[in-house]
């Protein structure tokens, strides 16, 4: 484990206080699970974008590969 700091402003740490006194949780240990939460929620909502275009180009007669390259033929590269 990493060691850092970071500034939060003084309501956000009284909050911390609070939640950490209730949860029995350090202020430390509250930011790695909101920062973890946070990181999972990005990579889940990347996985379920990445699964809606999956197999998208499984019935074309032509390659993904191939339709870029004719898109591009008519451009003049300088």
């Amino acid at each position: 484990m990493k060691r850092t700091q970071i500034y939060i402003d003084e309501n956000m740490f009284n909050f911390l206080e609070r939640e950490g006194k209730a949860e029995h949780k350090s202020v430390s240990e509250l930011v790695r699970e909101s920062l973890d939460e946070k990181v999972r929620y990005k990579i889940s909502d990347m996985l379920k974008k990445t699964e809606k275009v999956f197999g998208i180009w499984k019935d074309k007669k032509i390659s993904a590969e191939d339709y870029v390259r004719n898109m591009r033929k008519d451009r003049k590269i300088w």
